[in-house]
């Protein structure tokens, strides 16, 4: 029987879901969508014990995409996850017009004709939300989420931009989903392999997972900031959030894997676009420093430091990594690795490692996912990754990216 669909009917039948939320809507600033223009899309899944807090990372790399691209449109496409009058606000709040409001499910369906509706090229689309292995990236529905075996999944190639990329900011959508998006729609996609915590700016400028524990206790959330904007933003009470991979392997109730990355992994059929997704990507990420187009080489590599090192409180991991990247130690060194553990080995197009899951051990309770082995292969995309963004570096300086 199929995974998804066996797992699916154990959650359904189960119930092991708090809430369920039955609406979502669609947002856009302009409130006056152009067609032609290109625009930057978000699309925040329902986060159930997560609250709001996919919206408001969602909202975050809005805000940043406003700042970099102020010639490009931007639409969120959310459900709704608690009160839509107060979700409403927020979006208001961001300068987010409504463009719909439906009482149903934000299904994969209703996903597709939202994007083909807009009649704009994609120029980046990033999902926020819960994903597992076994059946993909929640949108609304717990059981019947987005996945590489659906028919709509295809679809979703279409309203994409030559020069666009897509990220999956979720748990385990490195190992399965990132790759068949990348070779389905031939655009670079970005995936994790292992948990996507969220992360906020503390007092001393620096992004930390937000959990209590993770960060420095003399530290406090920074208030109002002009690092992540040109513009000051007010980041109190949990407002500005981000998503990055944590640093060690993915140990859970849904699967205990032996390797992973602490970074998202870009995954394209085509490797030419690559070096361009990847600052491109670095232009969008909400940061420590507010970039441009016209940002010099180390305000970006400051910015790339930033998603591709470790977050460790500390900053032991992070050090070393930017230390790294400084004395350009990737060039000679092919398997330098800041991972906790032993860090997954990948092509441009796949991997080394897969995941295998039982659905009936989901069904008694054990774990139902573990890492196999498909080759005995050492990790080099850390060091491959770096030199493909050094490669995007050089082109952006010399005005070569079609941004």
């Amino acid at each position: 029987m199929n995974v998804k669909l066996l797992v699916g009917a154990f959650l359904f039948v189960a119930g092991t879901w708090a809430q369920q939320s039955k609406a979502y809507f669609i947002a856009s600033e302009p409130a006056q969508i152009r067609a032609g223009v290109p625009t930057d899309v978000f699309v925040a899944g329902f986060g159930n014990d997560q609250g709001t807090q996919f919206l408001k990372a969602a909202i975050l790399a809005a805000k940043v995409s406003r700042d970099r691209f102020p010639q490009r449109q931007r639409v969120i496409i959310s459900a709704v996850n608690e009160d839509f009058s107060n979700e409403r606000n927020m979006l208001a709040s961001a300068g987010f017009g409504f463009r719909k409001a439906d009482n149903d499910d934000l299904e994969k369906s209703r996903l597709v004709l939202a994007l083909q509706y807009l009649k704009a090229p994609v120029s980046s689309l990033q999902f926020f939300g819960h994903a597992n292995t076994y059946n993909g990236f929640r949108l609304q529905s717990k059981s019947d989420r987005l996945d590489q075996e659906d028919e709509e999944f295809p679809q979703i190639g279409s309203v994409l931009a030559p020069n666009a990329f897509v990220v999956f900011h979720s748990c385990n959508s490195g190992w399965l989903l990132a790759p068949a998006a990348a070779k389905m729609w031939r655009r670079p996609v970005f995936g994790s392999f292992n948990a996507a915590d969220f992360q906020e700016m503390m007092s001393d400028g620096k992004w930390y997972y937000h959990d209590e524990g993770q960060y420095p206790s003399n530290l406090s959330r920074i208030g109002n900031t002009t690092r992540i904007t040109q513009s000051s933003i007010e980041c109190t009470s949990r407002k500005c959030l981000r998503l990055k991979p944590v640093n060690a392997a993915y140990q859970d109730s849904f699967g205990k894997f032996s390797k992973g990355l602490g970074f998202y992994k870009v995954f394209s059929t085509v490797e030419s676009l690559i070096p361009q997704a990847l600052i491109h990507y670095t232009l969008l990420v909400p940061s420590t420093t507010p970039l441009t187009l016209q940002s010099s080489r180390e305000e970006v590599l400051s910015v790339v430091k930033d998603w591709m090192c470790p977050s460790d409180k500390n900053g032991t991991k992070f050090n070393a990594c930017s230390q790294a990247i400084d004395a350009k130690a990737f060039e000679t060194n092919r398997t330098l690795n800041f991972f906790y553990g032993d860090a997954v080995a990948c092509t441009n197009t796949t991997c080394f490692t897969t995941i295998k899951c039982n659905a009936f051990k989901a069904i008694v309770g054990a774990v139902p996912c573990k890492t196999k082995e498909l080759d005995d292969v050492q990790s080099t995309v850390f060091s491959d990754q770096m030199r493909q963004i050094m490669k995007g570096l050089e082109q952006f300086e010399k005005g070569q990216l079609a941004l």
